[in-house]
């Protein structure tokens, strides 16, 4: 398998993830929320065609990321440098290492994101340098490419809303192809999980399946 789908996930402690969802949410509902994500986010990527990593932070021994390891037989590697910027550009640089053509990476604040999208990625590289999905925060929810792009991950102002446009200037300004995804969104806010719920409403209506760690956690906050 020449492709990878490389999912950056943080260890699901309380206080240290979702933090902008507190108060709205208690530190500890907020973790397990962050856990649903994962769980949900490596159901849908079963239909993805590639091979599958758990890039952890701040390592691999957590015991959640122990069960995911077990439980979906996925391998597990440490995210390595001092920011995000840093870890992504260091994981691409091993999987190309380690022969893999083709690289995708997600994180996990966007639970519905549909497989035929990081699918799509795969595919638009064939023709392009590097494949982005832009999220409606201004950050992407995805980035893809098939050879170590250094320049995009340094000096950058990262969780902030300047990321998208700041990567489609250097990307602009080296000429080189890339593509554009269509626009998904983040979970970061309360105001997103009023959002969330509405999207998995409409799926429901559609009967569309998945998602069923998020829809359990979410009627546990507010059934």
């Amino acid at each position: 398998m020449k492709n990878l789908l490389i999912i950056f996930a943080k260890g699901p402690e309380p206080g240290r993830v979702k933090t902008r969802l507190i108060p709205f949410l208690s530190q500890e509902t907020a973790a397990s929320l962050q856990e649903a994500f994962l769980l949900d986010i490596l159901k849908m990527s079963r239909d993805v065609k590639s091979a599958r990593i758990i890039a952890c932070a701040p390592d691999t021994q957590h015991a959640f990321f122990q069960r995911c390891e077990r439980e979906e037989g996925i391998r597990l590697i440490r995210q390595e440098g001092e920011d995000l910027g840093e870890r992504m550009k260091r994981a691409f640089q091993r999987a190309f290492a380690e022969g893999f053509e083709k690289v995708v990476i997600i994180g996990c604040d966007s639970p519905t994101l549909p497989a035929p999208y990081i699918n799509k990625a795969f595919e638009r590289l064939a023709d392009n340098s590097v494949v982005v999905g832009p999220s409606l925060d201004g950050g992407y929810y995805l980035i893809a490419t098939k050879a170590p792009q250094p320049e995009l991950f340094s000096r950058m102002d990262w969780g902030t809303e300047t990321v998208l446009s700041e990567t489609l200037k250097r990307l602009n300004a080296s000429k080189r192809p890339y593509h554009l995804l269509p626009f998904w969104y983040d979970i970061d806010l309360p105001a997103d999980i009023t959002f969330l719920r509405q999207h998995l409403q409409y799926l429901k209506m559609k009967r569309e399946a998945g998602l069923a760690e998020t829809r359990k956690k979410l009627d546990e906050i507010d059934p």
